[in-house]
């Protein structure tokens, strides 16, 4: 019995907390309306950031499958590709590979390019 009475007791206090506190008066906005229409401007503004940047990623998401799928085609042949690329350097030009002691350097001439002081 002394349990139930507790229990009553304890429910009404509860309840009579949270009414209390429930029924308190609400806060003032100090926003003002500028600020709102500013915000809604931003938001607009990162939306569209955020829908170039997907269609950006769905993009290169497409030229990633495509070049995967050309790597995957060529893996299978790399005697085929080294006879291409051998071709490829005979029409350019480049018959040799640089030598690794090979150390070839092009300076530009710097004449004129700095200004005179002027007295």
């Amino acid at each position: 019995m002394r349990n139930v009475l507790r229990a009553w007791l304890v429910g009404a206090a509860c309840t009579v907390i949270a009414i209390s506190v429930g029924c308190g008066t609400a806060p003032t906005c100090n926003v003002s309306p500028v600020e709102i229409e500013e915000l809604r401007e931003d938001v607009a503004a990162v939306e569209k950031n955020l829908a170039t940047a997907q269609e950006r990623s769905d993009n290169l998401a497409k030229e990633l499958a495509a070049k995967q799928a050309d790597l995957d085609s060529k893996k299978g042949k790399p005697d085929e590709l080294r006879a291409r690329l051998e071709a490829m350097r005979k029409g350019s030009g480049r018959l040799e590979k640089p030598k690794a002691g090979d150390t070839k350097t092009t300076t530009k001439p710097s004449g004129g390019t700095a200004k005179k002081e002027q007295s």
